[in-house]
């Protein structure tokens, strides 16, 4: 038998799982005792192994402490009904709460260090700094990061090694974790955390584990790739339209509008911006769900977006403290969640103090090996969910609230209007806001009665810097509403047969390269990523198409009715496609941004119009109202949606956190997690210290062979070509001039012989690499069209008689080919 634990209950029950049913109804003291006594238990059967584990690194080096996460643990984002299941009468009785009141709660501020002056980013390299003892064993460091060996995995390895003697004066470690407390052992200056104690609560210390910021900056700069790709300066694009107009061109952050505020506010010339990006999202550790890590990213909007989206340009800057969920008892209720509101803002206010500093004093020096760049730091962008934006703008998280927007002051009544204007719309900004809370009308505008720190940081809106995100916003918001909506609207005029037919159609689709398969239909959608939602979009206007009409109930339609249902659910899904791949455009015009607003409008106005009658919430969605008022506000601002997606943060929680939970013992995780990330960046640096500068990129790879002759069979190779193929007039041309180009070559070469021409062989390449990067291609028919690419010379000055040129360049079409 099993007994209820809560002190006021004297209950049996039979089987566990009707306790645990039974302990749910209390959301208090039983449920986190039982949780408590799991865990223990769990950590005591973990702790029998500890040796297999990380427990075992040495930790002298580094101090390190126990820290949980703030509470949202959606991993999955799935929140088709999160926006609307907050408790909004929770929010009505914190509004007359004292923050500055709230009983056994006490902040602490940690002392001001030696301020920081510069970031020294050259690539000159500490001669004292520690190294490998031997190639060997920095190789098998990075196999054991890279692969993520247990210790006993190592071990083995070792074993194996040593029992061969592949080498006899090889240097490597006894054990792995000799090698692990060796790479903890060395210093890099900008890879130490601090544990900072930062609350009491009810008589229990919490602690910030993080870095210093500009030592997580002056880890992406110090990648050199990064560093030469940064852009410092304001640098507007501009086009001249087909009507002869100038417009302007949003792509990068330097482009949009708030950095040319940025730009002025600083007076330009040699001082140059900044730009700081955080991310700030919660993720569950295991697939239960049952624990969670709070972690904080960084990056900087001077990288471009291309290479911004790459995980390298993305660095930890440290885990945020969770309030123990025991104190949020009957007695702290009414306290619990201000108190872990005002915490998650004090942490981010340590954070980013730094950065306040340098912006009010002069800014500070990045120093290169070739130039000094004099720059101010600014925070331009917030990236996550809208739990996160509600945390940083200390809004209220609840559709239900009176004004459910954290950038606007709309009111929940106008969440779902679509005829609003612009004009019509009341931004937040931290003027008005202060104003709203100087006169205690916070509750009425639905912000919390505090301070928020970020008001005090110069050219940042944090209500507008909160970006609509495309992932959340879209892929796992917007999307998921609409595909669960569309089988709601199927069942309703087709019944369960219509919901079969759907999932039958999608299973039945054939396998294609790079397109994900569903074979049991859409099953537990709750639990579908991002990427699923966006090869769900390839598939689903073919699914839904005739699908009405095939399955229709006579009793609810007649046949004409069916037709122009299943028109609009398909057109719904037509719209959508459109909007989605224009919104990945790597840059907008003020034109292009007008189209995509009326994309926006017309799938707006579609999906209102057909689903609003078939569920309960109004269409009073936060993400709807955000993605049809403020995401074009927010290219303007900030540049192209690519710029603040968060596919690539989302991939960090993997690589950061949820891999080295793998690792740890599940006792005291944090210091483990921590070390394990701090390991690999050091891991990193050492590979750039020992990696040779000068090693030479290949610069051209040609690729895709479509013939190889010798010059001795030239005419028969093209004429048997030319019955076989298609050949396009370029190419032809191409061969017309082939030989006498080749008899001008020849005659530079000194010593040839009539022979060596004849037996010089030609391989015939339809497209190359440049960099690495570049792609030019010549080829009569790609994709059923001919492609040859536009080359720019570099010309030779003294030679420059002997080119054809246009306006002083000189241009060609390139024939791709190989002696």
């Amino acid at each position: 038998m099993f007994n209820c634990p809560y002190q006021h209950c004297n209950r049996t029950f039979s089987h566990r799982a009707a306790l645990r049913e039974h302990v749910k109804s209390y959301k208090g003291q039983a449920y986190w005792e039982i949780l408590n006594d799991f865990n223990n238990n769990l950590d005591n059967s973990y702790n029998n192994n500890a040796d297999e584990h990380e427990d075992n690194i040495n930790m002298n080096d580094i101090e390190v402490f126990e820290m949980e996460t703030l509470e949202h643990d959606d991993d999955t984002d799935d929140d088709r009904f999160n926006e609307n299941t907050a408790d909004a009468d929770t929010v009505d009785a914190e509004e007359n709460l004292n923050f500055e009141h709230i009983p056994n709660y006490t902040l602490f501020t940690p002392e001001r260090t030696e301020q920081i002056t510069l970031i020294d980013v050259k690539t000159t390299l500490d001669q004292n700094s520690s190294r490998f003892p031997d190639a060997a064993y920095a190789e098998f460091m990075e196999i054991v990061s890279k692969h993520h060996f247990s210790n006993s995995a190592g071990n083995d390895v070792l074993k194996w090694f040593q029992k061969h003697h592949l080498r006899e004066n090889v240097i490597l470690p006894r054990n792995t974790t000799q090698g692990r407390e060796f790479v903890n052992s060395i210093y890099v200056d900008y890879l130490l955390y601090h544990k900072i104690k930062v609350l009491e609560y009810d008589d229990e210390e919490y602690y910030l584990y993080h870095r210093p910021i500009f030592d997580a900056v002056k880890e992406l700069l110090s990648n050199p790739d990064i560093l030469k790709s940064c852009q410092w300066d304001f640098l507007p694009e501009y086009i001249i339209n087909k009507d002869g107009q100038r417009e302007r061109v949003y792509g990068e952050q330097w482009t949009g509008l708030w950095w040319e505020r940025a730009h002025n506010s600083i007076g330009g010339g040699l001082k140059k911006i900044l730009s700081i990006i955080l991310y700030s999202d919660a993720t569950t550790l295991d697939h239960l769900g049952k624990s969670s890590k709070h972690p904080v990213y960084l990056s900087l909007g001077n990288i471009p977006i291309w290479r911004r989206n790459k995980c390298d340009a993305k660095v930890l800057l440290g885990f945020l403290p969770k309030l123990n969920p025991l104190h949020n008892n009957k007695n702290n209720k009414k306290s619990f969640i201000p108190a872990k509101r005002m915490l998650y803002q004090h942490c981010f206010d340590i954070m980013t103090q730094p950065i306040y500093e340098k912006l009010e004093n002069n800014g500070l020096n990045i120093v290169t090996d070739n130039q000094i760049i004099w720059s101010f730091p600014f925070l331009s962008e917030f990236i996550g969910d809208l739990p996160e934006d509600a945390s940083l703008t200390l809004t209220y998280n609840s559709s239900r609230c009176k004004r459910p927007c954290h950038i606007c002051t709309i009111t929940i009544d106008e969440l779902n209007n679509t005829t609003l204007s612009q004009n019509e719309i009341e931004l937040r900004t931290p003027e008005n806001m202060q104003f709203i809370l100087n006169q205690n009308l916070s509750h009425e505008y639905s912000i919390h009665p505090i301070q928020n720190i970020f008001w005090k940081f110069r050219m940042l809106n944090i209500y507008s810097a909160t970006v609509p995100d495309r992932m959340h916003h879209c892929d796992l918001g917007l999307f998921n509403y609409q595909v669960n909506f569309a089988q709601d609207y199927i069942r309703i005029y087709c019944g369960q047969e219509g919901i079969d037919e759907f999932n039958q159609r999608l299973a039945t689709i054939p396998r294609f390269s790079e397109l994900k398969s569903f074979r049991h239909g859409l099953g537990n959608i709750a639990r579908f990523t991002a990427s699923e939602f966006r090869n769900m979009m390839k598939q689903l206007v073919f699914v839904v198409d005739g699908l009405i009409i095939a399955k229709y109930k006579p009793s609810c339609l007649n046949l004409h009715q069916a037709k122009q249902k299943d028109k609009k659910l398909v057109n719904l899904f037509v719209l959508w496609n459109k909007m989605d791949i224009f919104s990945r455009k790597d840059s907008f015009t003020d034109f292009e941004l007008n189209k995509f607003q009326e994309m926006i409008m017309n799938w707006a106005k579609e999906f209102i119009f057909l689903f609003m009658p078939i569920v309960n919430t109004e269409m009073k969605y936060p993400k709807l109202h955000n993605w049809y008022f403020h995401i074009v506000d927010a290219i303007r601002e900030y540049g192209a949606i690519n710029g603040f997606t968060t596919e690539s943060y989302e991939l960090l929680h993997k690589f950061c956190v949820k891999i080295p939970y793998r690792m740890t013992n599940r006792n005291n995780v944090t210091p483990q997690i921590i070390n394990m990330v701090r390991r690999d960046s050091i891991l990193n640096y050492l590979r750039k210290i020992t990696t040779s500068s000068t090693r030479k990129r290949q610069t051209l790879t040609l690729r895709n062979i479509e013939g190889s002759f010798t010059l001795s069979n030239f005419y028969e190779f093209v004429n048997t070509y030319k019955i076989t193929h298609h050949l396009a007039p370029e190419a032809e041309k191409a061969f017309d001039v082939l030989i006498n180009s080749l008899n001008e070559y020849f005659d530079l070469i000194e010593n040839v012989t009539n022979e060596d021409i004849e037996e010089t062989l030609i391989k015939w390449y339809t497209n190359a690499t440049i960099g690495q990067v570049d792609i030019i291609r010549a080829k009569s028919e790609y994709f059923g069209t001919p492609v040859f690419s536009d080359i720019a010379i570099n010309m030779n000055e003294e030679e420059a008689e002997d080119y054809n040129t246009f306006n002083g360049m000189c241009f060609a079409k390139y024939k791709i080919a190989s002696l």
